[in-house]
């Protein structure tokens, strides 16, 4: 979902293109970022494959005009449109707050546009959403080509739920900033609806991945005197996705070999991580210890560890090269994954460390697992 930086006063907001191979997704993204003045755009990421253009997906961080005193900035992403990648699909799709539908307007491609859309809807569904309540923007693509379909027997079929359609042309970009504007719009209304500009964080909170519900680390902290025996930092409590995180993983099979020195006496997080459990109780021991820089250096070493596992299950060509890249997928911002690195580099150098930066090394590392937990499940 948008992610609001009370500090910087930034709006940061995920839209999506989704739709059938081939259907001028990728294009799009292009052609947006070609039209934005130099100083407003990022750099856009686009892995292609043989049988698709885009295998995992395109990025482009793009400025958008200043709403209500917050500066709005863009994540642009698109799906790779064959089926046989739908784990990544649903990836791209958590925390989006809009979808922009390309579809074919060719006759001979109208059952990859159904296709498509119905995937979109079941893996909406999958994470709790519906279509209907998603701010929704059908661009009809390659309107250039000779033959196409009217629209009105594309809206006849795809638009059900009479959502703005809008005739474009990738290639010459007829339409694609229209399509994208509408969808801005239909997104940052949605968004005030919500209550997205009352619910501020406090300017205290240190940085995180930046999503807009109240992070993992808040419960950390709140609970960190019973479970670790320090004192505990001023946060606020948040035990939703701890709580349902825990109930999933209560059937599992435990490791059982827990009874190191290290090992926690009460209550632990390893429950949380059943394929790390062990390592979980060596670093909550190093904690209570003090041994601190030895705990920051396991808890990077378990975040690069799950990254890599989400690019694997994604279907990355070299899921180690970049684990970093795994952060958008799950709809996380990346500033909380640089200052964990800055934080292991000072742990590895001996720098100074106390037991609040263990802390927040620990929560990074929580909300990380409980992020793909929410996306595969």
């Amino acid at each position: 979902m948008s992610q609001l930086n009370p500090l910087t006063r930034e709006l940061l907001v995920k839209l999506v293109y989704y739709g059938p191979g081939l259907g001028g997704k990728t294009t799009s993204l292009e052609r947006v970022h070609a039209s934005s003045p130099p100083e407003t755009r990022g750099q856009i990421v686009s892995l292609a494959t043989p049988v698709d253009r885009t295998l995992y997906f395109d990025f482009l961080p793009l400025r958008a005009p200043s709403l209500r005193g917050h500066h709005v900035r863009l994540q642009l992403f698109t799906v790779p449109g064959q089926v046989y990648f739908n784990a990544t699909r649903k990836l791209v799709l958590t925390g989006a707050d809009g979808v922009v539908f390309v579809a074919d307007s060719q006759a001979e491609r109208q059952d990859a546009n159904l296709e498509s859309l119905e995937n979109l809807a079941a893996n909406l569904e999958e994470q709790g959403r519906t279509l209907a309540d998603m701010p929704l923007v059908l661009q009809y693509n390659k309107r250039d080509l000779p033959g196409v379909l009217p629209v009105a027997s594309l809206d006849a079929s795809l638009n059900a739920l009479a959502a703005p359609a809008i005739p474009t042309s990738a290639l010459s970009g007829e339409g694609v900033m229209a399509a994208l504007d509408a969808l801005l719009g239909l997104a940052l209304d949605d968004l005030e609806r919500r209550g997205t500009f009352g619910q501020v964080s406090h300017a205290s909170e240190p940085v995180r991945f930046a999503k807009a519900e109240t992070s993992l680390s808040d419960e950390l902290g709140r609970l960190s005197q019973r479970i670790l025996g320090v004192p505990e930092p001023a946060f606020e409590p948040a035990l939703a996705d701890v709580a349902a995180l825990a109930a999933s993983e209560a059937n599992r099979p435990q490791p059982t070999e827990l009874h190191s020195e290290s090992a926690p006496t009460g209550p632990s997080w390893a429950p949380l991580f059943p394929e790390s459990a062990k390592e979980l109780g060596v670093i909550e021991g190093a904690i209570r210890q003090g041994r601190l820089a030895d705990a920051i250096l396991r808890i990077e070493a378990l975040a690069v560890e799950l990254l890599v596992s989400v690019g694997r299950e994604a279907g990355l060509e070299d899921p180690a090269s970049e684990p970093a890249l795994a952060l958008s997928l799950l709809g996380l911002d990346g500033a909380r994954w640089l200052w964990l690195r800055r934080l292991t580099r000072r742990a590895r150098e001996g720098g100074p460390l106390d037991v609040r930066d263990a802390l927040l090394a620990f929560a990074a590392l929580i909300e990380l697992r409980s992020a793909k937990h929410r996306s595969l499940g």
